[in-house]
């Protein structure tokens, strides 16, 4: 792996003209919120005399320069340097609107690159979901709805902050920003060494999200498969982002494995489960040479005994080679299975029945029931099971809140429900939930009124 490290003020990250930071589809929406806002006005407003601030690291992914604009894509720093944008593009038309050209020419050269003979273009391309709407605040529009609040929620802030600042201290803290805030650029040329250099930095310190570690394996690893593969993977990653815009990724990711799986996950092991099972069932894996790792990896799954008590076993997870499937399968079944959970959680279907009960869901809180739900949907059940299925799930699950029956054992009896054939899943449905119901008489008659079985 070859690392070319540069220590860079923010003028000097910033002033190549023919530079253009990209921050591709794949990448998370933009997250910072007040705490992270104000902590870097404070760090900057706060450096004394000759003193430095080290704002971070970014790694970016390079190609050799071109007499033209020259992209860099931003595997990591995407946020720190997007909300150094917006505080510059706030100071810029401070200083605009105040009739200080001569610091808002200096300011807008940082925030602009410019090929030769060519129109100039933003230094910050936002080439995700919220480009659109990061083009707009930029320009100044108020929007009443944001797609992504928290995009617009720093522009808001940033605004209001310079506004209350004098035009000299404006100046002064623009300096700072410019000159004494430091950035470590790791420049690396290959897209498996980046995603594996950006694993090592976010390792230490301040802990990854699993679907971030998710995220930068999978795209790490397609890297290593072949240039289709890696574009493959960035513009399904893109499509799976939009249609869990809204949901839970972590919650997502677990219930996708634990479908797969048929069997209950638990947040500490969505990883290694995802891992193992891309390493084990994508045909292309077979090439790298690490994929023995993920062979034979033991893991403990909590079952239950035989008076009801949650346990830890250890059990090795065979290799089900009758599975294994292409790269592009699986990022269809990944992507598709998102699309469906994205439509379960927002209770948004098309079909008017369904959604009504899956707002009912919600509302109780039955999450434990998203992955067994999707994973019916993904394999092709019919509108008129799935919306008895809805109903059934409903009355089960108010009736074992109500009880305040274990919810461990609702994830558990879910999962290996994922199993069930989606053509005609009623018979293994009713039977599992008349098992699974409370032991309450009255109930169980009514449940089996509903549902045609005999209690």
């Amino acid at each position: 792996m070859k690392i070319t490290p540069t220590s860079l003020t923010i003028t000097q990250l910033l002033s190549s003209v023919n530079e253009q930071y990209v921050i591709p589809a794949y990448q998370r929406r933009y997250s910072w919120q007040d705490k992270q806002l104000w902590e870097l006005i404070d760090d900057i407003r706060l450096i004394e005399g000759a003193d430095t601030h080290l704002l971070g690291s970014i790694v970016c992914l390079t190609e050799s320069h071109t007499a033209g604009i020259n992209k860099l894509e931003l595997v990591d720093g995407q946020q720190r340097l997007t909300t150094v944008s917006i505080l510059l593009q706030c100071i810029h038309d401070r200083f605009k609107i105040k009739g200080e050209e001569e610091e808002a020419q200096d300011t807008a050269r940082l925030l602009r690159a410019k090929a030769q003979d060519a129109s100039p273009v933003r230094k910050m391309a936002l080439d995700s979901i919220d480009s659109g709407e990061f083009d707009q605040l930029t320009q100044g529009t108020k929007l009443d709805r944001p797609a992504n609040p928290n995009l617009s929620h720093a522009f808001n802030v940033f605004r209001k902050w310079v506004e209350g600042q004098k035009i000299q201290d404006l100046k002064k803290i623009l300096y700072k920003l410019t000159n004494q805030a430091i950035v470590i650029r790791l420049d690396v040329t290959q897209a498996k060494d980046a995603f594996k250099l950006f694993e090592t930095i976010n390792n230490r310190g301040l802990r990854l999200s699993p679907v971030d570690i998710i995220k930068n394996f999978l795209l790490g690893n397609t890297a290593r498969f072949n240039a289709n593969a890696l574009a493959l993977a960035r513009a399904r990653w893109a499509e799976l982002i939009k249609h869990l815009d809204g949901a839970n990724f972590e919650t997502f990711f677990r219930q996708f494995i634990s479908a797969r799986l048929k069997r209950r996950i638990t947040v500490s092991y969505v990883i290694s489960n995802f891992k193992m099972e891309f390493m084990q069932q994508v045909i292309e894996a077979a090439q790298l040479p690490d994929r023995h790792w993920y062979l034979k990896e033991e893991e403990p799954i909590e079952e239950t005994d035989d008076v009801g008590e949650i346990r830890n076993i250890r059990k090795s997870e065979p290799i089900r080679d009758a599975n294994r499937m292409s790269f592009a399968e699986f990022m269809d079944q990944l992507v598709s299975s998102a699309k469906i959970y994205g439509q379960i959680v927002r209770g948004r279907t098309g079909n008017t029945q369904c959604d009504r009960h899956l707002r009912n869901l919600r509302m109780i809180k039955s999450v434990q029931t998203y992955g067994f739900l999707m994973q019916l949907r993904v394999k092709g059940c019919c509108d008129a099971h799935f919306h008895k299925i809805l109903q059934l799930t409903e009355t089960l699950l108010l009736r074992r809140h109500v009880c305040r029956q274990r919810s461990n054992e609702n994830e558990t009896a879910f999962a290996r429900l994922c199993g069930v054939d989606s053509k005609n899943p009623l018979p293994a449905v009713i039977e599992t939930y008349r098992e699974f119901c409370p032991s309450d008489k009255r109930f169980k008659e009514e449940f089996a009124s509903t549902s045609g079985f005999v209690a």
